[in-house]
């Protein structure tokens, strides 16, 4: 068998954990009342390897049906790739924008994103197709652990969603709303519609959070609402550069 994938699992605070699954992010939530809620589940691993997202769950002496609620973000694989495992074995309801489900189920193909130069890029990856339970249009507080805002975020994909956790000062789950691979915020390389991102960097920036956990790249965990907005200019003048192109 090949070399497994990278995995690290980072505790950033006493109920929430971080998992870098390979190049991505997934985030995993406990509360006293409503138990585990995994948002996202990494991209997949190759056939013959044990799934990624279950080796990260083992070292916090967890298995896949211990989990209680799971969130999906967006339809991309490298924030679905794993959930046919996770919700085969824990039965967990899976709580998703109502587009983005469409792409779940298989229903409808994935769509293309475009880069910042226009080309476009194709997605797809061979997976399952997975039930979603909760679909969800508009705006909404999920209603389990002390509330997290379900926010549409539509750019990167048409029914791309960020979550704002009503604890420890409002924390930011961004999905790929914005990437920190860098050393500073920025756009993912590929979005569906720029016109939609530039209006959901704008959203964002009027929420209060501290901190901002991105999917890809380093989260900001101290001052973070601050950064992001001495960023925003920046952000929002690049996607508007990338609306002529698109």
């Amino acid at each position: 068998m090949s070399e497994l994938e990278p995995l690290k699992v980072t505790q950033l605070d006493d109920d929430l954990y971080q998992f870098q699954l390979d190049f991505v992010h997934a985030f995993l939530i406990h509360d006293e009342t409503d138990g585990w809620i995994l948002i996202d589940a990494g991209f997949p691993v190759k056939p013959e390897h044990p799934n990624i997202l279950a080796r990260a769950l083992k070292q916090i002496g967890l298995r896949p049906c211990d989990i209680d609620q799971i969130i999906s973000t967006h339809s991309h694989p490298d924030h679905v790739g794993n959930l046919d495992l996770i919700e085969a074995q824990s039965h967990a309801p899976i709580w998703m924008n109502d587009v983005e489900a469409d792409v779940l189920e298989k229903r409808v193909p994935m769509r293309p994103v475009f880069t910042l130069t226009g080309g476009p890029s194709n997605l797809d990856h061979p997976r399952a197709a997975v039930p979603v339970s909760n679909r969800i249009t508009g705006e909404t507080q999920l209603p389990f652990a002390g509330g997290i805002d379900f926010v549409p975020t539509p750019g990167h994909s048409i029914g791309h969603c960020s979550l704002l956790w009503h604890r420890h000062g409002g924390v930011l789950f961004t999905g790929d709303l914005v990437v920190n691979e860098t050393g500073q915020l920025r756009m993912a390389a590929g979005n569906e519609n720029y016109d939609q991102e530039r209006e959901s960097l704008i959203k964002v920036g009027q929420l209060q959070f501290d901190p901002l956990l991105v999917s890809h790249g380093d989260d900001i965990l101290a001052d973070a609402a601050d950064i992001y907005r001495q960023a925003l200019p920046r952000l929002v003048a690049q996607a508007q550069q990338a609306i002529t192109i698109q």
